[in-house]
């Protein structure tokens, strides 16, 4: 486990004995090590004290952004019993169709992105990204008519594609394996936040009626774009752009990163691109799988979290309170990932902590759709909350803990998540009006993706404790026979001395 190093100080050569992971000295991942290779080891206090710079100055200010992409992605629910609807005169089917363009152009844009946030950089991309995205979310504060809304959409999908795979591809430089999970829940949990903040802000700012016709809902889009630009050069000038280099770590620390980097060749920083790397993605079963399931569990989220106030109006809240009732089910689904998201990095574990929250969203919904209770349908609104942010957030962190190489890591993380957010074009034609508040058809697709995301957690699991043993089979065959197999650090996750989180 990452963190086991030498209590001295002062840096050294030490030469490993033996394939496995010499635990007093060194501070890469296990069984990342083959025999006779040279690990370099640090003081601890010094890495911890490196790792928390890097958790303020990098994975907040990512957090920030991606409860501002959350917020102006997602109003567009709130916007939609605050009137918005009749002010522009939208009709039939045309609401869903707005949710569902954002998705035309975030969805290809993504993979394109995790491919070249490593040449073009994160600090620049996710800024002129955020500025963009931001105009666009203002421009949705004066459109008059349903062109309008397409457009802004359109270009809101365009902008914000950039931002999960840098965040997700920049952490991965900066993090191991066992580090990453808590990054990435601290990094997730902006997303609850996004959620619950944005009821609140629905609540206060849909009550405006300025003058002008300028409506609630406007005011609503405007804060929330101006928010979001404010921040831009706040960000550009708090964030590292790359770790080697960060600006707020001593030239000590700086020698630590690199060393971090040497000791691991899994993490392939330097790793030069090659078409080959991306070619590996499609013929890795794990991508097919990691896919399907982020789309099934997507189209839940993505349905469940746009339309939530209008389904908590379907129990007898008026628009304005539904918008403030979303609070407490965010808030209590943000408590439940932190405790869901220590607990996985706790046990050193993914599968377990995805395939129970799904059950979670399974209760949650066969609630929703099949009891007219009430009160039970507002509970199932909490377990359905409690499972989709865990579920969500880790399968992500459990692939790029099984993937090694750089661009393979990074292009399979964009592909997944272009292809699993292509769930939000299907969002749009499930969850109609016609249907509204209740979204029984809606919410039944997503039950059966659901249960279609269990099996293949499952299925994971079984397979990587499998190949796990083989490989550890074949290390003790070696060396009972006298000789020790060779490092591959070129096959990546199919080298044999790499081993698979379960």
């Amino acid at each position: 486990m990452s963190g086991n190093i030498m209590t001295e100080p002062n840096i050294e050569l030490t030469m490993l004995k033996s394939p496995k992971l010499n635990k007093e000295t060194s501070n890469s991942d296990d069984h990342d090590h083959e025999l006779g290779s040279t690990i370099e080891t640090y003081d601890r206090k010094a890495e911890s004290k490196m790792l928390r710079k890097f958790d303020f100055f990098a994975v907040i200010p990512l957090g920030v952004f991606y409860m501002m992409a959350i917020l102006d992605r997602s109003n567009l629910g709130n916007a939609n019993i605050a009137g918005m609807p009749e002010d522009i005169g939208l009709t039939g089917n045309q609401f869903g169709i707005a949710t569902t363009l954002l998705y035309a152009t975030y969805v290809p844009f993504e993979a394109p992105v995790s491919v070249l946030v490593k040449s073009v950089g994160p600090k620049v991309l996710i800024s002129a990204s955020a500025f963009c995205w931001g105009a666009s979310t203002l421009g949705m504060a004066f459109i008059t008519n349903y062109k309008g809304l397409y457009v802004c959409r359109l270009l809101m999908g365009l902008f914000e594609a950039g931002l999960i795979p840098a965040s997700e591809v920049y952490m991965a430089l900066v993090y191991n394996r066992t580090e990453r999970g808590r990054r990435m829940s601290l990094f997730y949990t902006f997303s609850c936040l996004a959620s619950a903040f944005g009821g609140l802000l629905a609540y206060g700012l849909t009550q405006i009626n300025g003058p002008n016709g300028f409506e609630g809902w406007r005011w609503l889009f405007s804060v929330e774009a101006a928010i979001t630009i404010i921040l831009v050069p706040l960000f550009y000038f708090v964030f590292p752009k790359t770790p080697v280099d960060a600006w707020f770590l001593t030239d000590e620390e700086k020698r630590i990163v690199r060393a971090r980097y040497d000791n691991d060749p899994h993490w392939a920083f330097d790793e030069k691109f090659s078409w080959a790397e991306l070619g590996k993605v499609f013929t890795d079963v794990k991508f097919y799988a990691f896919f399907v399931y982020q789309f099934s569990i997507n189209l839940t989220q993505f349905g469940f979290t746009t339309f939530l106030p209008t389904i908590i109006s379907g129990l007898g809240y008026t628009s304005v309170h539904a918008n403030l009732m979303t609070v407490p089910i965010y808030i209590s689904a943000l408590a439940v990932f932190l405790v869901i998201a220590f607990a996985s990095d706790r046990y050193g574990m993914r599968g377990p902590f995805m395939a129970g929250p799904a059950v979670l969203i399974l209760v949650g919904l066969i609630l929703l759709v099949s009891v007219e209770n009430l009160n039970v349908r507002f509970a199932a609104c909490f377990l359905t909350a409690f499972g989709l942010y865990p579920a969500a957030a880790l399968s992500m962190m459990w692939l790029q803990d099984n993937v090694a190489g750089f661009y393979k890591r990074s292009s399979m993380v964009g592909f997944t998540l272009t292809l699993a957010n292509t769930s939000g074009v299907v969002v749009g034609q499930i969850f109609t009006a016609d249907d509204k508040p209740y979204y029984k058809k809606g919410l039944s697709v997503c039950l059966g993706f659901c249960v279609l995301a269990i099996l293949i957690v499952v299925a994971l699991m079984t397979g990587m404790k499998i190949v796990n043993r083989q490989r550890e089979a074949a290390i003790r065959e070696a060396d009972a026979a006298g000789s020790s197999l060779p490092r591959q650090p070129e096959k990546g996750d199919y080298d044999v001395y790499f081993r698979y989180t379960i």
